[in-house]
């Protein structure tokens, strides 16, 4: 007789929703990751951000503790502050709770007030497993007391992969995919996320401006749009793209930037590297784990317009970008999502679960 299906009810705080679709694609791949291995999900999540965050918490611990069993464990994203409510259902169900801290919410939210930093501490010390995404974010959790396990939290490269082998092809598929988008020919810069003081958005706008042959775009929206809109006009501004249309925006350009003043991973220099696309990106956080300066991008000190100037100029030469690009695949291989999902999977085993 077959053993059933694994269950596990997943807890998060962050996850697409009809009016946020852009919010979470990481933990909605960890939940297509896990069904695809055969395993049971229930989402207790979101179902809208429309209302305000203490809201959105009581229906999402509602749906927590109120989802229909068994399962088998409970995994929660991010540590805190969906942790808390991952851990009262996982105490109450008796079962293992496996916390994924995201970086953001150990290094700032858990450490803003004592009330904070005791409620993260009390989840990291009550969950069976804690995983993270960078050594940078295993050294906040370290703080809470607990030694996590450094687990990405993986790109689908079957999606994000070059759109040809050699740098040749590459650039002819480059112009290809900027006829399609309505992009200019010439190199050209991309910031592709939340358009913030977090995300360097302003750094970016600010040195690629400076850079001469260069042009720039950022795709995304957020509190610095408008006024990066007025003060520099030139850096072109594209709306939130769908997930799917991701992988050609990072293909058609010369070189992806992520200037974040903090990042715990940087998801995006992984995906560009993945498609071939030199990347530079800030001397912070996790972005140096990623980017290995001079073999598959560059590295800048970050809030340094200048310097992301002066690196941009270094790469007006094609002869470098193309020997990062080649790097790029092969230096983000370990981050697969079927590894990930493999070594997440030895983290439930530990636990007494298959998933």
């Amino acid at each position: 007789m077959r053993p059933r299906p694994s269950r596990l009810l997943l807890v998060t705080n962050m996850y697409p929703t009809p009016d946020r679709p852009q919010i979470g694609p990481f933990v909605a791949r960890r939940v297509a990751a896990l069904r695809a291995r055969g395993v049971d999900v229930v989402v207790a999540g979101p179902s809208s951000y429309r209302h305000s965050s203490a809201i959105r918490h009581l229906q999402i611990a509602w749906r927590a503790l109120t989802a229909r069993g068994p399962f088998d464990g409970v995994e929660a994203h991010p540590l805190y502050a969906a942790g808390v409510i991952g851990l009262v259902a996982a105490r109450v169900r008796r079962r293992p709770l496996l916390a994924y801290a995201h970086g953001g919410d150990v290094a700032d939210y858990a450490v803003r007030g004592r009330v904070h930093r005791a409620l993260a501490g009390w989840v990291a010390r009550g969950a069976g497993a804690v995983v993270t995404n960078s050594r940078d974010s295993a050294g906040h959790v370290q703080r809470l007391g607990v030694t996590a396990r450094v687990v990405s939290p993986g790109v689908d490269l079957s999606v994000f992969r070059p759109v040809a082998e050699s740098a040749q092809d590459r650039a002819a598929g480059r112009l290809a995919l900027r006829q399609k988008l309505g992009l200019p020919d010439g190199p050209l810069a991309v910031l592709l996320g939340t358009l913030s003081e977090r995300k360097g958005a302003d750094v970016f706008a600010a040195g690629v401006d400076s850079a001469p042959g260069w042009q720039g775009v950022m795709v995304g929206d957020g509190p610095l749009a408008a006024s990066l809109a007025t003060s520099r006009p030139s850096v072109r501004q594209i709306h939130p793209v769908s997930s799917a249309d991701v992988p050609d925006w990072l293909r058609a350009a010369d070189v992806v930037v992520v200037p974040s003043r903090r990042e715990p991973l940087g998801l995006a220099a992984v995906e560009a590297l993945a498609c071939a696309t030199p990347v530079i990106a800030s001397n912070v956080g996790g972005l140096r784990e990623v980017v290995r300066d001079g073999e598959n991008g560059l590295l800048v000190p970050p809030e340094d317009p200048d310097a992301l100037a002066a690196a941009l100029g270094r790469l007006l030469d094609p002869e470098l970008r193309a020997r990062l690009g080649d790097a790029g695949p092969a230096s983000v291989a370990d981050h697969d999502m079927k590894t990930a999902a493999g070594q997440m999977a030895d983290v439930w085993a530990e636990l007494g679960v298959r998933a």
